[in-house]
């Protein structure tokens, strides 16, 4: 629930206002401190406070705590206790204590505490609590009567929101600092060109021009490269389809870069009857395309570039590998961010640090995976990508993407269980030391597990966002947040079996661990053996996939339907193309057919629990659904609007 389900102008009996409880606490026998004829809506209000995501407090014009509900206590890091048993508690002394900046959170404070009548809102930098951001609004509490009673005050993690905007600003920050030397370059050629305080001999004139052509080109690549990773985060940028031999593919790629590069040596090397695969072969170009251009910038001259392909019952893996400089463990994993470029001595090898970004981009759209490695400094590295020969569910469970096809995918008879392979378990490994990371990721691959990591809190909850897995394999800290903090995130809307990752750790810690929701944890070093069964042990505890997909069996409304198995849209016959986002939304309005389902909820299904106050983010996606599944988006007969609740899915004969 979102603060918009709370009535600013709340009218109250005085006597609610006079005992201090948490939601946990209301009980039957408790009853004679609620006031006559009001045992109901206070029953109500508890009920609410106790659902909120948000905290919610009630204070009286002493400013005493009155009410507090558990997301409250959690968001304030305060002892349960302190606010049942103490009559002094201050809430503003508290939040300045967390406060980063005690000075700015002050006079903020001062702000929105000094109008008790009036509505306020500020944001707080916090240091050892839940939230590291935290939106605190206040409203006045009115009786019948209009006398002021004391006020409410709301608390929102916004950690989330800022880490957003921050990586927003950098990368546009960024963007701009890498357009604007090819720009300045573009600018300063041109004027000298168009000067006429001194006449300039053809050679010159041609060489100004040259710099001006490979600029241009330099500016087109940046732009377009930078495009695409943003279509692809955005779930726009569609994929055509076709069946691809990369075999033939590589080769053509490496005759290619042989005669562009041929102070290198390129070396291919092609296993007999690899499989095609079903890609998009544009796509695909252009990531092998980056990775050698990585490779012949970051090797000497004269040095070998080798290109491999490889493949298994399941995916197919190329990897390129060259004798240059090498990356070091701690530049492995951020080496597909936007703009990160490894330090070198080497200046000129420098790119603009987006081709890997988009290359890991491209990949994940189709549902395979990429990864770098390398032995350490001057020891050359080498990057792997795999492509699933089953694209089609690995794309409906990956990145939010629209999917084109530009011609009909015939039938592998050589592999008929594909249907099978796709349905690999899905493992969510969040682990901070990049060695251990690829080491556990090597050995759960081997074992048929489909595998994504992080080494971030923020990428764990985006990962969640976009995918849910079968398990999660979680470290006790990584690189912005501990472990315990992002269990008892996750334990809020999710029941995913989770093995804590833990090192040497105490009886009380591994109680709390339990404590929180962990499901299982093993002690660092731990036996790879060992791991293995103990996630296979989980995992038998879990509804097969196959027997869920086949309780859901096919929804209808009307000209509308969903198969859930086969994750297919059908309006009147006919395939809607919805992304990840659209098909989660449109699947849980149907699991509440003819209900209303408020904007809260349906953020916290959708998007999780820290989305749940972005009603303007819903919207933007129940428009581009209507666009696909009705007639007349403007005079919807399917998804409807409840004005200031939510929406509901028609239940049509």
């Amino acid at each position: 629930m979102g603060s918009s389900d709370v009535n600013h102008t709340t009218r109250t009996n005085s006597n609610w206002l006079t005992d201090t409880r948490t939601s946990s606490e209301f009980s039957a026998a408790q009853a004679v401190s609620i006031p006559v004829g009001f045992s109901r809506e206070y029953s109500v209000l508890t009920e609410l406070g106790a659902s909120m995501s948000s905290g919610f407090m009630l204070l009286n014009q002493s400013e005493n705590v009155t009410y507090t509900n558990q997301s409250a206590v959690r968001l304030l890091g305060v002892n349960q206790l302190v606010l049942e048993e103490s009559e002094t508690f201050d809430v503003c002394s508290h939040l300045l204590s967390l406060a980063a900046d005690p000075q700015t959170a002050r006079a903020e404070l001062k702000k929105i505490w000094s109008a008790p009548e009036q509505e306020a809102s500020t944001e707080l930098a916090l240091t050892d609590a839940a939230a590291s951001w935290l939106r605190v609004r206040t409203f006045p509490l009115h009786n019948e009567s209009g006398q002021l009673l004391g006020r409410g005050v709301l608390f929102d993690d916004i950690t989330l929101e800022h880490a957003a905007v921050e990586s927003r600003a950098e990368t546009l920050a960024l963007a701009a600092h890498e357009l604007k030397t090819p720009l300045a370059i573009i600018k300063g050629c041109a004027t000298t060109l168009l000067g006429g305080s001194a006449r300039w001999d053809p050679a010159m004139q041609r060489e100004m021009l040259q710099m001006i052509d490979t600029q241009s080109d330099r500016l087109h690549d940046v732009l377009n490269t930078l495009l695409d990773v943003w279509r692809f985060d955005a779930g726009t940028q569609a994929l055509r389809l076709t069946q691809v031999q990369l075999s033939e593919l590589l080769l053509q790629l490496v005759k290619r870069w042989q005669k562009q590069a041929t102070e290198h040596r390129f070396v291919l090397s092609i296993p007999p009857d690899v499989p095609s695969v079903i890609c998009d072969a544009v796509r695909i170009e252009q990531v092998v395309n980056h990775l050698l251009a990585n490779a012949v910038a970051y090797s000497p001259a004269g040095r070998v570039v080798h290109i491999q392909l490889e493949s298994n019952e399941i995916e197919v893996r190329v990897g390129v590998s060259d004798e240059g400089i090498g990356i070091g463990a701690e530049h492995l994993d951020r080496i597909f961010d936007r703009f990160y470029r490894v330090p070198t001595q080497d200046e000129s090898a420098s790119g603009s640090g987006l081709g890997l970004s988009a290359a890991r981009a491209t990949i994940e759209a189709h549902g395979g995976k990429i990864w770098a490695d390398s032995l350490g400094l001057n020891q050359g590295a080498t990057i792997y990508f795999t492509i699933p020969f089953a694209p089609q569910k690995a794309l409906s469970a990956a990145l939010p993407l629209l999917v084109e096809e530009s011609a009909p995918v015939p039938q592998r008879k050589t592999r008929p269980a594909f249907a099978r392979q796709d349905r690999r378990v899905k493992v969510l490994l969040a682990e901070n030391d990049p060695r251990l990371l690829r080491y556990m990721r090597a050995n759960l691959e081997e074992q048929q597990y489909r595998v994504q990591t992080v080494n971030h809190g923020i990428q764990f909850l985006r990962q969640l966002d976009l995918e849910e897995p079968d398990i999660i394999l979680l470290s006790m800290s990584l690189a912005d947040m501990s472990g315990l903090e992002i269990l008892q995130r996750l334990r809020e809307f999710s029941t995913i079996p989770v093995m804590m990752l833990c090192d040497d750790c105490d009886e009380d810690e591994r109680v709390q661990m339990f404590d929180l929701g962990c499901d299982d944890l093993v002690l660092k070093p731990f036996s790879m053996k060992e791991l293995l069964a103990r996630v296979r042990a989980l995992l038998r505890r879990q509804a097969p996939p196959a027997e869920h997909t086949q309780n859901q069996s096919i929804f209808s409304t009307g000209d509308l339907s969903i198969d859930y198995a086969q994750h297919i849209v059908t309006v009147q016959g006919k395939t809607v193309q919805l992304s990840r986002t659209e098909y989660k939304l449109l699947s849980t309005l149907a699991q509440n057919v003819g209900m209303v389902v408020t904007h809260e909820l349906l953020l916290e299904k959708v998007w999780g629990p820290e989305y749940n106050r972005d009603i303007d983010f819903i919207w933007v996606y129940i428009s581009r659904l209507r666009r696909k599944v009705e007639a007349d988006s403007r005079h919807p007969k399917y998804i409807l609007t409840v004005p200031d609740v939510g929406y509901k899915l028609a239940r049509l004969p």
